[in-house]
């Protein structure tokens, strides 16, 4: 963004886990509007796009997927409508997901993405009504699991009545997750009958 607007101000610290990238540049730059940054995003996310793909062979190098992750998501692909629902911004989350091998598993066009919405919990329906145009019908709340590995995670699922999975994969623990109150806890994926039972299939 400092690249694209220049100097705005003093750029504010944040930890990033479970925001979206829109919700991270508004807290990075307290000074812009949320009108303003909202016409900035397409620059800002094709700039941000250019710079990891000029570091492509590093960003797969250093990728490494969680215990258990390709497996589930093999499991449940034809079970179950797999999509996104990330803070990262949308042709971010396609190359991060190329870097791992992992777009045959999901239905990108179902997803949400840190570009769609500031607010987490917002890209719930965002990802609803795309899924429900995409397929031609309705999903209840009942029908949706929100899996993720932060509270931000936990705490979007909830809001939006849906089921919710924390996996202590990410920068909290176990113990930290649980305190949120989400439905299931889980240290990996590593055990798929676990996973498949958590999910209720």
């Amino acid at each position: 963004m400092a690249s694209l607007l220049g100097a705005v101000g003093p750029i504010e610290r944040s930890a990033y886990a479970g925001k979206t990238d829109w919700q991270i540049i508004r807290e990075h730059f307290p000074a812009l509007a949320t009108a303003e940054i909202a016409q900035q995003l397409t620059g800002f996310g094709a700039h941000y796009l250019g710079l990891l793909q000029a570091q492509r062979a590093e960003l797969v190098a250093r990728s490494r997927l969680m215990p258990g992750a390709r497996a589930a998501l093999a499991a449940l692909h034809g079970a179950a409508i797999q999509a996104p629902l990330t803070g990262n911004m949308a042709a971010i989350a396609r190359l991060k997901l190329e870097c791992v091998e992992l777009l045959p598993f999901l239905d990108l066009a179902s997803g949400a993405y840190g570009d769609d919405h500031p607010e987490r919990p917002e890209l719930v329906p965002i990802a609803v009504a795309r899924a429900a145009e995409r397929y031609g019908r309705s999903f209840a709340a009942s029908e949706i699991v929100v899996i993720g590995d932060t509270p931000n995670d936990v705490r979007c699922g909830k809001l939006n009545g849906t089921r919710t999975i924390a996996v202590a994969t990410g920068p909290y623990t176990v113990d930290d997750l649980r305190t949120h109150e989400p439905d299931v806890v889980l240290a990996d994926l590593a055990d798929l009958a676990v996973v498949m039972c958590a999910i209720g299939l």
